[in-house]
């Protein structure tokens, strides 16, 4: 195993030991490879800087590099899009550890020898390669081990690149929406631009719900408007306006614009109630059940969804002549266990607490607490008629939103 700081800035040899200069660094292009392969040095000769590929290179080690021939092309190095410098563009740089999901500082990069060529197998994020570059060796020995990444488990930001890189994103998408918002409210704006344009809409959907208010607003007003519509129509109704709410209005006003009508008309029914009102934390997306219906029958229209609510905690019996008209609730559980011919008016519970849309939204969650519920229902102010739900996880995302909404750069800077 080599490291890099141990082989820059040393000797560059011909194949018969004559000097040609001293590495000043390495070169690789990012691409499908599990491990890039080493595409050439950069080597420096006073002020002249100029390459040598890779099948010229015969062995690095910590004392010198040795070339397989002495003759070498001395003209001005200029790199191309899609290479990578490990010390200027790597070294000291930023990386997303997947595995460890949380962002690290790159202080050495790790190289290996497999089946002739050199490649990248891994970094070190130890606090000992870096004393190791920057104080005295004698301090460095004192810090135990070497904190090795494999390259496998890291995303390289393309930013960090002042070339154009053609680089996956793919394993982004493995992590948890929060681990994943926490990296983008980390990183810089460029960075997390970058990262959210590489998600797929519903990925960039569930990550950009859990993102700060001031890096979501910069997010959607700095991308496509096209794009922006997309994210926000798989977004919660509620999330959605949320977010529209604190953009600026004009910008506001066009992604509205360009929205399906559909999911478009849902998020202005939120926006039509208060910031911390029961009708803007409702989610209109439930199941209605006539209450003369049978447990098997509650099941076939569960089955026979294209998309059950998540999460479905219960359904709601209705009137079958009015749906707008609750009847009871009956729990997932009770549907579930029940004989299939049970009739839903022996399982639902009719005695059920409701709030109204102008109520504030600490109101329903202290009816949430009291009653013990999972959900409550919406009833519309005038008419009485079921027009949401408002979930225990909602709820709490507004009473407590230090702890369910705030998202920190805590813990990720190795």
């Amino acid at each position: 195993m080599l490291f890099l700081t141990s082989i820059v800035d040393r000797p560059v040899q011909g194949r018969t030991g004559e000097p040609i200069g001293v590495l000043d660094d390495l070169l690789v292009r990012m691409g499908e490879e599990r491990y890039p392969p080493i595409a050439g040095l950069v080597v420096r000769d006073g002020r002249r800087r100029f390459f040598v590929p890779a099948a010229q290179l015969q062995d690095l080690s910590g004392a010198f590099s040795l070339l397989s021939s002495s003759v070498v092309d001395l003209q001005p190095f200029t790199r191309r899009d899609g290479e990578v410098q490990l010390r200027r563009d790597v070294l000291d740089h930023q990386l997303i550890d997947i595995t460890g999901r949380r962002i690290v500082r790159v202080n050495d990069v790790q190289l290996t020898r497999v089946e002739g060529a050199f490649r990248v197998v891994g970094v070190d994020i130890s606090a000992r390669a870096l004393l190791r570059r920057l104080g005295p060796r004698a301090l460095a020995t004192h810090i135990v081990g070497r904190q090795i990444i494999d390259w496998s488990d890291v995303q390289y930001l393309a930013s960090a690149a002042p070339v154009q890189l053609k680089v996956s994103y793919d394993r982004l998408a493995e992590l948890n929406p929060v681990d994943l918002a926490r990296i983008v409210d980390a990183l810089s704006f460029r960075e997390s631009a970058e990262i959210v344009a590489a998600l797929d809409e519903e990925t960039a959907a569930e990550t950009l719900e859990e993102v700060s208010d001031e890096r979501l607003a910069d997010l959607l007003e700095g991308m496509d408007q096209e794009r922006a519509a997309d994210i926000l129509e798989e977004m919660t109704p509620a999330a959605a306006a949320d977010v529209l709410e604190d953009l600026d209005e004009e910008v506001a006003e066009q992604i509205l614009s360009r929205m399906e009508p559909e999911e478009a008309a849902d998020v202005q029914t939120h926006l039509a109630f208060d910031e911390d009102s029961v009708g803007r934390i409702m989610t209109t997306d439930f199941v209605r059940v006539a209450a003369s219906a049978t447990v098997g029958d509650a099941l076939a229209t569960l089955r026979a969804m294209e998309e059950v609510p998540d999460p479905l905690l219960a359904v709601y019996a209705v009137a079958a002549d009015d749906p707008g008209l609750l009847q009871g609730i009956v729990r997932l559980r009770s549907l579930i266990l029940a004989d299939p011919a049970t009739p839903l008016s022996e399982l639902m519970d009719e005695d059920v607490p409701t709030v109204g849309p102008d109520d504030r939204a600490e109101d329903a969650a202290r009816v949430l607490a009291e009653y013990n519920l999972l959900a409550v229902p919406v009833l519309h102010e005038e008419t009485r008629r079921l027009i949401g739900i408002v979930t225990v996880d909602d709820a709490l995302a507004e009473l407590l939103p230090d702890v369910w909404q705030r998202r920190g750069v805590r813990g990720f800077a190795a």
